[in-house]
């Protein structure tokens, strides 16, 4: 039997930022639905994405299906300094927030607030509301734990 990487299970949820004219994306895990409308993401402090979030901006959440482990495995190694991890995805560009064109699920949400989620200031906690309805496709989603199994 795999060790389990968390005693908890995550989703892969990619979260696409478009700031300046510049779209990022990263891998959030630690994301949770905590009300009808809201949702809280917590975000590494490192990350250069969650920087570019902002009271007040719109960004969309999109659950990764099984068969997207590669953009899940690039979107979550890797800088967007450093490299365009959606550069032949097929996206969705709509008021100014991305979405991928093929998800498990697709929400647009708006940045309500961050929050302290760690004592240490590694994680960075944002509360958003879901501002568009949720869009489902068909297909399975790819959980952490299953990430972790097929990247190593």
């Amino acid at each position: 039997m795999a060790e389990a990487q968390s005693p908890l299970v995550y989703g892969c949820n990619l979260i696409i930022v478009r700031d300046a004219g510049k779209t990022r994306s990263m891998i959030c895990s630690w994301a949770t639905q905590v009300s009808e409308r809201h949702v809280v993401l917590c975000l590494g402090a490192q990350s250069e994405t969650g920087e570019a979030l902002r009271e007040g901006m719109e960004f969309s959440i999109n659950v990764l299906l099984r068969e997207q482990f590669e953009l899940a495995r690039v979107a979550g190694m890797n800088h967007s300094s450093a490299i365009d991890k959606l550069a032949g995805v097929p996206v969705i560009e709509e008021a100014g927030v991305v979405t991928l064109k093929r998800a498990k699920k697709t929400m647009r949400c708006r940045v309500e607030r961050f929050l302290d989620v760690a004592p240490d200031g590694a994680t960075r906690g944002v509360l958003a509301e879901i501002v568009s309805p949720v869009i489902e496709q068909d297909g399975e989603p790819l959980l952490l734990d299953d990430f972790f199994r097929k990247a190593q």
